[in-house]
């Protein structure tokens, strides 16, 4: 799955605990943490955000560095891996399912 990959990134990341580690950085993401109770369709697990979207939890990804690279791009670059090199349409499609941010 990929946050299985994302805990083993590339470059030895663990990127979810970066996440974990990062997450007040992100000024969205720190509001939510902060006050849990105002954001519905939001909820803490294990030190992560989550989105709750159309029957789906997402992974909420901050907008973060990690080693000199965003984690969002990392997240990119880990589910395109994952994939096999699908297409743009398939990653996407891939990381829509399972991670959000804005």
């Amino acid at each position: 799955s990929l946050l299985t990959v994302l805990s083993q990134a590339e470059g030895g990341i663990d990127l979810l605990e970066e996440i974990r580690n990062k997450c007040n950085t992100d000024p969205f993401l720190k509001r939510i943490a902060d006050a849990p109770q105002d954001f519905k369709n939001f909820e803490i697990e294990d030190g992560l955000i989550y989105i709750r979207e159309n029957g789906s939890k997402l992974l909420c990804i901050p907008q973060i560095i990690v080693q000199g690279r965003s984690a969002r791009e990392i997240v990119i670059s880990e589910a395109h891996s994952l994939l096999a090199h699908l297409g743009v349409t398939k990653t996407l499609a891939y990381l829509r399912a399972q991670v959000w941010w804005k």
